[in-house]
Formats: structure tokens, C-alpha cells, sequence
């Protein structure tokens, strides 16, 4: 999976979720893709929504 596909899906993520988009958010981000998208590393899921959040 691509980066820009995955900061799409983050970004998504963060607008339906209704909270404000925080740094303390990042952890439960990580958790809910890593679960939708297992064979994506991650390294990579965290780096790119680091950089979203």
C-alpha cells in the first residue's frame, strides 16, 4: 500500500471519527489501520500519519 493511500485512509479516518485532530489521536489511528491493513508495516503506518496528525 502507498503512502498517499494511506494518508487518504488516515485522513478520512480522522474527519468521520467527529474529534478534533490531535497528536494524541496517533496511537489509536495507528491501531485501527494496522488492524484494516495488516501486511502494511508498521514503520510505515506510523511515519505517514505522524505526518497527517
Amino acid at each position: 500500500m502507498s503512502d498517499i493511500e494511506l494518508k487518504s485512509e488516515i485522513e478520512s479516518l480522522v474527519r468521520t471519527s467527529g474529534y478534533a485532530e490531535t497528536k494524541g489521536m496517533l496511537c489509536s489511528v495507528i491501531k485501527i489501520v494496522s488492524m484494516r491493513h495488516r501486511e502494511v508495516s508498521q514503520k510505515q503506518i506510523f511515519k505517514v500519519a505522524k505526518a497527517v496528525l
